[in-house]
């Protein structure tokens, strides 16, 4: 029983991301660009340090769920070792997406520097 309404809200938490995402549908429909998108390559650069800004964040917000989740659950664990195992699974893995995310925010300073593009 306790697994289905877990289930419930899971379902119910996409569900309404889903519909807080649509209004980005009404802005992804615009006028249709009448010069070139991109005219030098460091447009390029800046498209993919803005993608990667645009994840590190994302992850970066993932990680700290995780992080909360890991510390919730070892709350709760009490003297179940499944549960301590798998909140130390869960911290490694929030550990691991709070590396990838710095890594994802020091990529463009890193490159600018190693590029010359100060």
């Amino acid at each position: 029983m306790k697994k289905n309404i877990f289930k419930k809200a899971g379902i119910g938490v996409v569900a309404m991301a889903g519909l807080a995402l649509l209004p980005l549908l009404a802005l992804a429909v615009g006028s249709v660009p009448t010069t070139e998108i991109l005219t030098t390559p460091t447009q390029i650069a800046t498209i993919i340090f803005n993608l990667l800004s645009w994840l590190g964040g994302i992850v970066m917000a993932i990680a700290l769920i995780m992080l909360l989740y890991a510390a919730i659950l070892f709350l709760t664990a009490g003297a179940s070792e499944t549960t301590h195992s798998k909140a130390k699974n869960v911290l490694i893995y929030a550990i691991v997406g709070i590396a990838v995310a710095v890594m994802a925010y020091s990529f463009q300073p890193f490159v600018t520097y190693i590029l010359g593009w100060h």
